[in-house]
């Protein structure tokens, strides 16, 4: 028995893949939607085997400190998840604190905060997801020593039976967010003599709200295009946000099951993974489809190389129009002559009628499926 299931996180991913003595977290999607999955692991789940972070973006992150926190959270054995203390050093002792550096630096987590998950989780205290695994004594990227994990490094990593591939990130990636960060601080002039909390709570709390790096990241699917064949073929334009970069994504294998899971990346990492290996293609019997359906990461290009029957697309579709209808249009021109599931775990109202008429008149083999939580492999 594998199972993957996308629970309820407003416009983030919080997922779980099951077998039959595993049970691995996935993110934790958005502060407010813990309450809305939280039932689904208390009472259920006894230990969490893994829980994987896939990058620092508020609606991937927050949950997962709300669970840690929480006084009923099960037994967590490790935690994979690139934050700061992996990026920049452990924390201090704070015998060395810098009150100045410390006002400043806390300064950058209040103004970063406003732009994101607005349910308080403890800001006013300033809690980032790596003082709460270091304050918990978690073991984090221990396969690497707690160090950062990325693909020149580890290959993969093992999870009982289930064996995780490392797609991405790659070294280049890490190297990009370090840069973004490492040039905040020399804007504001902070020079920290130590790694402090507040140090880690900045860190997080700023590059999650770094939400692209070019100005025409996020588009909204195009209002103009009246047709699947012509959005499919609407220009790739790609993701630029350095976040989304840094995602873990893996080949997730579990005895003659496979599922590519992609988080937030970018096409062109898992492409690169792709002729890193020597693969044309590849088939997998689920994709977790990157970035909530955004247009941005998911190209023609990418599915050409990807065989497979099911799609799962994670979000609310009340942040940044996603799922876009390019992703859904690609979905369906690459998969026209098999069949082909999309799974979306909520109930949507934003795909348009004309959409669904196209896709059940001409392409009469796709079936979108919407609050599709669940697919058993």
């Amino acid at each position: 028995m594998l199972k993957l299931k996308m629970h309820k996180a407003d416009n983030g991913d919080c997922v779980s893949i099951e077998t039959q003595s595993e049970f691995v977290l996935i993110d934790g999607g958005t502060a407010q939607s813990f309450d809305s999955w939280k039932e689904q692991i208390f009472g259920h789940v006894s230990k969490i085997d893994s829980v994987i972070v896939t990058h620092i973006d508020n609606d991937h992150v927050n949950g997962v400190i709300k669970l840690l926190t929480h006084p009923d959270c099960p037994s967590v054995d490790r935690i994979y998840f690139n934050g700061a203390e992996q990026l920049f050093g452990p924390l201090s002792p704070d015998g060395g604190l810098d009150k100045r550096t410390e006002v400043k630096l806390q300064a950058i987590s209040e103004e970063s905060s406003e732009v994101g998950d607005k349910d308080l989780i403890g800001y006013s205290e300033g809690t980032s997801l790596s003082y709460v695994i270091s304050d918990k004594g978690y073991p984090c990227n221990d396969v690497v020593g707690g160090q950062a994990l990325y693909r020149e490094k580890c290959a993969y990593i093992d999870v009982g039976s289930l064996k995780f591939n490392i797609v991405g990130p790659d070294l280049s990636a890490l190297s990009e967010l370090k840069k973004v960060w490492e040039e905040k601080l020399e804007e504001r002039n902070i020079r920290p003599r130590i790694i402090s909390k507040s140090y880690y709570d900045a860190f997080e709390q700023y590059i999650s709200s770094v939400q692209e790096l070019t100005s025409d990241n996020y588009q909204i699917s195009s209002t103009e295009q009246r047709s699947i064949e012509a959005l499919a073929n609407a220009e790739f334009d790609d993701d630029g946000s350095p976040t989304n970069k840094s995602s873990f994504a893996f080949l997730v294998e579990f005895e003659e099951k496979k599922i590519l899971y992609l988080g937030d990346t970018h096409a062109q990492v898992v492409m690169s993974w792709l002729d890193e290996q020597h693969l044309d293609s590849i088939k997998v019997d689920a994709v977790k489809i990157a970035h909530h359906g955004s247009q941005n990461n998911t190209s023609l290009d990418l599915l050409r190389r990807i065989e497979c029957d099911k799609y799962l697309i994670s979000t609310n579709g009340k942040s940044h129009g996603h799922p876009d209808l390019e992703t859904l249009a690609r979905i369906a021109i690459v998969n026209a002559n098999t069949h082909a599931e999309i799974h979306l775990n909520y109930d949507l109202d934003t795909i348009p009628e004309w959409f669904t008429s196209d896709l059940n008149d001409n392409y009469p083999t796709i079936n979108l499926l919407l609050n599709s939580c669940e697919v058993e492999l």
